[in-house]
């Protein structure tokens, strides 16, 4: 029986021994040094275990997709270096971000040897006979979360962002990596395609969970353990699953005022961020919130009923109920 939480150590080792070994004394330093410095961040590493908990369905074998876990993992970081170049954002989980440490063009230029590097860990045709499909997955991602970033973009100056418009740039920017971390996986260990594509209606659905869990972090959660400052939605004017909410909700004068200032300034100074804890709190946002992204974390479970019976199966379950209590 499979030690779930060790089980995930062990992945994630093996991911960070490959990762933190990929560049070993390559030139110039000016861009692989950010690009290390990036991969050496931290983090939960969720999407290349994600990777390698799918490997080992239908009885495969989780070691064959450590590699294209790694690339997994490299895409993801790559949106992160060029999302804090659009967003300004100063930090990354504690960490000075590469445009602040080092300037924004190597930032830009770091962001394009990832996806490159990323790719070319990815299975040929003649080590994998369903290279193409782990390959169309890729590059499905890869346009997606940009679609999905471009949307989030838009949304700096759109005054009507719907739930609707919002669940669509989350399940881009979000769930569609994790989509391709999930599938690539089941692909590795040659599941049907139907098993598979249960696979991405969960991956779907924890993307979802987890970026409005995030959104309800960003207000709730301690900075110490965040790895950024609390309400940072809000400083950025992000409009979030709990602005949308509130713009839905709000009804007295003041409630108003306070969105629509928010609105008209695409954010808010540091002083205004216990102002919006209130009123999420006040008109039950917090609470719903929470029960919202626990529905899509259930929906998750729910798509894994048809998948045959394993330990990695329970393990896909276990990672569910973890990211539900998470602090960061």
């Amino acid at each position: 029986m499979l030690n779930f939480k060790e089980q995930y150590n062990s992945f994630l080792n093996q991911i960070e021994n490959r990762l933190f070994n990929l560049l070993k004394d390559k030139e110039p330093k000016s861009i692989y040094e950010p690009f290390d410095y990036i991969l050496k961040g931290g983090g939960k590493r969720v999407r290349p275990v994600l990777t390698m908990i799918c490997s080992g369905l239908n009885g495969g074998n989780p070691s064959e997709a450590l590699d294209s876990a790694c690339a997994m993992e490299i895409l993801h970081n790559f949106t992160l270096v060029h999302d804090d170049i659009m967003d300004r954002s100063n930090l990354r989980r504690g960490r000075e971000t590469i445009h602040i440490k080092w300037s924004e063009p190597i930032a830009i230029l770091t962001g394009d040897i990832m996806v490159g590097y990323a790719f070319g860990l990815l299975p040929n045709c003649s080590n994998h006979e369903r290279s193409e499909y782990i390959k169309n997955e890729f590059v499905k991602a890869l346009i997606e979360v940009c679609e999905g970033q471009a949307y989030d973009m838009d949304f700096n100056t759109d005054k009507n962002v719907s739930l609707e418009k919002y669940l669509l740039m989350i399940e881009k920017k979000t769930s569609r990596v994790l989509e391709a971390c999930a599938t690539i996986g089941g692909h590795i260990a040659k599941m049907d395609l139907d098993e598979i594509e249960n696979l991405r209606k969960y991956a779907n659905n924890l993307g979802i969970a987890f970026q409005i869990q995030d959104d309800w972090l960003d207000i709730s959660a301690e900075q110490n353990q965040l790895g950024k400052k609390i309400g940072n939605d809000i400083l950025e004017g992000k409009k979030t699953y709990l602005i949308i909410k509130a713009k839905e909700l709000a009804k007295s004068s003041n409630d108003v005022k306070l969105l629509d200032e928010f609105y008209q300034n695409n954010g808010m100074t540091e002083e205004y961020i216990p102002e919006f804890f209130n009123l999420f709190k006040n008109l039950g946002i917090i609470e719903s919130t929470v029960e919202e992204f626990n529905n899509y974390f259930k929906k998750a479970l729910d798509n894994l009923v048809k998948i045959k019976d394993s330990e990695y199966k329970s393990m896909l379950e276990w990672l569910v109920t973890t990211l539900m209590v998470r602090k960061f």
